[in-house]
């Protein structure tokens, strides 16, 4: 069994020179780059938790309706992605190639953020469906322009493969941080009065948050290494050929696909599930994902240690294993106490917290060793990846909003009092629990094609 030493060896510099083991990434560094990833989250995947529930509960748009709703929009920032990601390959500023979009994308997703929950009286719900529809879509092409150089700049930061660990461990930790803090959205609507009111308190609280945290990252990563690669840039198709033709990174794309589409199932029924078949209310989310978060945390050490005795792909297989058990084990807790659930949120972290960081540092790797001589080429990757992200999640909750709508789910104003029939809770735990086990037990499969073909 191949161990992650191995991967030191394949660590290469653009014009093919071999890296030595040390870096030059300081501990600032590591920090001001890794708190971007709390606004990035908390944009990203508070609307995944908490956008089909405000759509079908408060809008009164049918689940079919709202899943499609927000499907359509993440097809349109698969095209806009990769044209960030060259966007910011090609630019030259006193400020470097990343942060200038990232600056106006700290803005504009801020402002997005607002403007999404700020709904106003629509009475026809295929004008309401429509002004949503539209609403994700700029929220999300605002996003592309920070995150698309944001998650760039850390395959440029280092060429040690030592510190595209660290680096990409320090963001599983703060991908936690915004994901936890987002897990607080339903208890913070409740806050600020619930209803449509809460849903706009926390609107303005959130998008403040991630213009501050994003704001951090983009002022604080000034003295990050920078690539300056020789030659012209590159075209839009040009670039999509040179990323296919690194088939490690396709087969890690796929992985991430499936991880995502598991994701953005897990994210658009979370809700649903702890209130109508855990019979928890929708505040209890904060706390467990809390769990979840000191789970992710404490176990990094642990993943690091274990990424440096076993291959990458057995790690992943590790993690995606506990974490399909533990979605089983939901299935004996219902009506269970609130500290139980805690305790399942940390075992779920320390799995989530596995298979996430070790993905990442893949890719890292898979980037950093195709040495194309003169090739801007981290954008290109990071966009496709970005977009290949955002259509997972998008996917997931496409077939949220179908499988709910086939199982009769009641949409209303109600918000979570709205009593379900018994069919459409059957139709929660069919996707939340076996739908998302399906899904990451099948990234397993390219993982393992991954690690066959870096041996070849």
């Amino acid at each position: 069994m191949d161990r992650v030493d191995d991967f030191d060896a394949l660590s290469v510099s653009p014009a093919g020179a071999q890296v030595g083991a040390r870096g030059s990434i300081s501990r600032g560094l590591y920090l001001s780059y890794g708190i971007g990833m709390i606004g990035d989250r908390v944009f990203g995947y508070t609307p995944a938790l908490l956008l089909l529930v405000f759509m079908t509960n408060y809008l009164d748009i049918p689940a079919a309706m709202a899943g499609t709703a927000i499907f359509i929009p993440k097809i349109v920032v698969v095209f806009i992605d990769p044209l960030v990601g060259i966007l910011s390959d090609r630019i030259r500023s006193r400020w470097g190639r990343r942060r200038p979009l990232m600056f106006a994308g700290a803005v504009l997703t801020s402002v997005s953020f607002i403007a999404l929950f700020y709904v106003p009286h629509i009475a026809d719900v295929w004008w309401r469906t429509a002004y949503m529809s539209l609403m994700i879509t700029l929220g999300f092409a605002a996003y592309s322009l920070y995150s698309v150089p944001y998650l760039s700049m850390a395959s440029e930061m280092t060429t040690a493969v030592a510190e595209h660990t660290r680096l990409m461990s320090i963001r599983v930790v703060f991908m936690a941080v915004g994901l936890s803090i987002g897990a607080f959205s339903g208890a913070l609507v409740e806050f600020g009065g619930g209803g449509l009111a809460g849903y706009r308190f926390l609107a303005v609280a959130f998008g403040a948050l991630c213009l501050a945290t994003m704001l951090v990252t983009v002022l604080g990563t000034g003295s990050a290494r920078q690539c300056d690669p020789d030659g012209a840039p590159m075209g839009l198709l040009d670039q999509f050929r040179m990323a296919r033709s690194n088939r490690r990174y396709l087969l890690l794309l796929l992985v991430n696909m499936l991880q995502k589409i598991g994701e953005g199932i897990g994210l658009a029924s979370y809700a649903y599930f702890i209130v109508y078949f855990v019979h928890q209310p929708i505040g209890a989310i904060g706390p467990i994902i809390v769990g979840t978060l000191t789970g992710q945390i404490l176990s990094q050490p642990f993943w690091i240690w274990l990424n440096g005795r076993l291959s990458r792909p057995f790690v992943y297989t590790i993690g995606v294993a506990g974490w399909v058990a533990l979605l089983l084990i939901w299935l004996g807790l219902q009506d269970a106490p609130l500290w139980q659930l805690i305790v399942m949120g940390v075992f779920s972290g320390i799995s989530a917290g596995g298979f996430l960081s070790v993905l990442l540092m893949m890719l890292a790797d898979s980037i950093t060793t195709d040495a194309t001589p003169g090739a801007s080429r981290e954008g290109t990757y990071s966009g496709i990846w970005l977009a290949t992200e955002k259509v997972g999640v998008a996917v997931g909750a496409l077939l949220v909003g179908s499988l709910l709508g086939l199982f009769h789910f009641v949409s209303s104003t109600g918000g979570m009092d709205t009593r379900q029939p018994a069919e459409a809770i059957l139709g929660i735990v069919l996707v939340y629990v076996g739908l998302n086990s399906l899904v990451y037990a099948a990234s397993v499969i390219p993982v393992w094609s991954y690690a066959r073909r870096r041996l070849a």
